[in-house]
């Protein structure tokens, strides 16, 4: 979300920007409407398009297929939000002809989802050319991480920190970063489920930790602890011994 009111001039243009190119065009069977009825329909449609993009892209990116292929990730939010895209044009194919259009459904969801591939491939593009998303040149574009995401829930003063661990007390937990500390209502497993696809692990059944956010590991009175950079100590578990040795933390 933070991404999105960042760029909210720029996601407006290309609102008003698709829906005049393709009012101009008249796409989608649209030439015999008249163009401001056209640009209507469209931006309209890109609107549509637009939240369903907001709500489903980071879901599936995140959650569903977090680290899958791009294309793939990209067909999948298309998939998604061509319903709710078809749904629009046919709200307003019915206020503009007085019928719903219901004939040849696949045919016509597959023209809304190729159309949305082509404006999702356009926008990653664009984003990854303004510096939005990163991503070696050339290579595989780099996974969208979800820790922005989480960092949402603090003040505006932890936009943009690295974040080190969570820790559960009581109802709340506390979220440890490079630029401090703050409590927030959550649970411990509702954090970890949104942080789905993050470089880090559970330590403990209270504990989950950044894998960058650990400066050592160490022992006290026998227990092992791993010491964020904050020098903050997080315990380990013999639950979780293995994993944080399989993911070379020890």
């Amino acid at each position: 979300m933070a991404l999105i009111r960042k760029y909210f001039w720029l996601g407006a243009a290309t609102v008003l920007g698709l829906g005049a190119l393709f009012a101009f065009l008249g796409v989608y069977d649209t030439d015999n409407l008249p163009l401001h009825q056209r640009f209507i329909f469209w931006t309209a449609t890109m609107l549509a398009g637009t939240a369903a993009t907001a709500l489903a892209g980071p879901w599936v990116f995140n959650r569903l297929l977090p680290g899958r292929s791009t294309i793939l990730q990209l067909a999948v939010v298309a998939a998604i939000i061509s319903f709710p895209v078809w749904l629009a044009i046919g709200a307003f194919e019915t206020g503009f002809t007085g019928s719903w259009p219901l004939n040849d459904l696949p045919m016509q969801y597959l023209r809304i989802f190729a159309i949305s591939m082509i404006v999702l491939g356009g926008g990653y593009i664009a984003a990854r050319a303004l510096g939005m998303i990163g991503g070696p040149a050339g290579g595989e574009p780099a996974e969208i991480s979800p820790v922005p995401g989480f960092l949402e829930r603090l003040p505006a003063k932890y936009r943009g920190a690295a974040l080190y661990a969570v820790s559960s007390e009581d109802h709340y937990l506390r979220v440890h970063t490079d630029r401090g500390e703050e409590l927030i209502l959550m649970r411990l497993a509702d954090a970890m489920r949104e942080l789905d696809g993050a470089d880090g692990l559970q330590t403990h059944r209270s504990w989950w930790v950044a894998r960058d956010g650990v400066a050592e590991a160490s022992r006290d009175n026998g227990k092992q602890m791993l010491v964020l950079k904050s020098g903050v100590a997080a315990p380990v578990s013999r639950s979780f011994a293995k994993a944080v040795r399989d993911a070379s933390l020890t």
